[in-house]
Parts: C-alpha cells; sequence; structure tokens
C-alpha cells in the first residue's frame, strides 16, 4: 500500500479533533523535509560554483577531492 493510503487508513480511524491534529503535524513535517532538502540542493550548488570559481572541474574530482578543495578554500579566506 503506498504511504498516502497508509495515512488516509491511519487518519480515518480517528477522532475527527485527533485527526485534524495528526494532519497538521503530518504537513508540518513534510515542510521540513522539503526545507532540509532545498537546503541540501543549495548547499550543494554554492559548493559547485565555488569549485568552479577556483578554476576546477567538478566532474573529474572525487567526493574527498571536493572537501579538501573546499576546505583549503575556507582557510586561505581567513
Amino acid at each position: 500500500m503506498p504511504l498516502a493510503d497508509e495515512e488516509a487508513a491511519r487518519l480515518a480511524s480517528l477522532p475527527a479533533w485527533r485527526r485534524d491534529i495528526m494532519k497538521k503535524k503530518l504537513d508540518e513535517e513534510r515542510k521540513q523535509e522539503e526545507q532540509r532538502r532545498m537546503e541540501k540542493e543549495n548547499e550543494e550548488k554554492s559548493e559547485l560554483e565555488r569549485l568552479r570559481t577556483l578554476g576546477y572541474d567538478e566532474t573529474k574530482l572525487a567526493p574527498w577531492q571536493r572537501q579538501i578543495i573546499l576546505k583549503k578554500g575556507d582557510i586561505a579566506k581567513q
């Protein structure tokens, strides 16, 4: 059963007042998850942009190389 159907079945068995509270809670959790996802995407985009401005091709770098380069860039700024 898909997640939405499962939630609907669970909510249907609750009293109306409790259902409203649960719906608000689930909606808030979804909003928070979406916010975290957007923050992560923005952070990745800014890291890629920093790599490009430093003159590196991010497609040819391993994740550990990216981290080292970005840390060196942070240290150089200070």
